[in-house]
């Protein structure tokens, strides 16, 4: 359904989160679910690309260069089925070569343990001091990330939440 919603849309996330909404609305209406949906646009003629993002109630993305480390916020909405009326601002942001955007779950963060704002802290602190060599790979950023915030390790809290962690490059 998100791939259709997509491409009914175009180049808006509202509108697919909005219409993902009332699909869950009227499919499982005793269910809420956070999402974060993105349009990257082409690559432009000055360098970089031009993202839109739009979040449900989902962790902001992290905003990773080597000029800049900055959550991106699109957490500004509740989670999709939890109001009668869904509502989202969008977020445009232009990309340079060589950032990448680092989405993941809220089970990054309860897996350390911490407030929710030290987590956050700690994603951040992260990110800042990968070295230029890592923030390269986004394999190897995602294992820095991975390996700095959660230092015992992803089995190391049991019963813990699901995480997802993915790193987007842009060249």
């Amino acid at each position: 359904s998100l791939r259709a919603y997509a491409v009914m849309e175009g180049e808006d996330p509202v509108a697919v989160l909005s219409d993902l909404e009332l699909l869950l609305r009227l499919t499982e209406p005793a269910r809420s679910a956070t999402a974060l949906f993105g349009h990257v646009g082409a690559a432009q003629s000055s360098g970089g690309r031009r993202v839109t993002l739009a979040g449900a109630g989902h962790c902001p993305p992290l905003l990773v260069g080597d000029h800049r480390c900055e959550f991106v916020e699109t957490s500004l909405s509740a989670p999709l089925n939890m109001l009668s009326c869904w509502e989202a601002p969008s977020v445009e942001l232009r990309v340079r070569p060589g950032e990448s955007l680092v989405l993941y779950t809220d089970g990054l963060l309860h897996r350390t343990g911490d407030s929710a704002d030290r987590a956050f802290a700690r994603v951040h602190a992260a990110a800042r001091t990968a070295t230029a060599a890592v923030r390269e790979d986004p394999a190897r950023l995602a294992d820095h990330l991975l390996h700095t915030v959660l230092p015992g390790g992803l089995d190391s809290t049991a019963g813990a939440e699901d995480l997802v962690l993915m790193v987007a490059r842009f060249d």
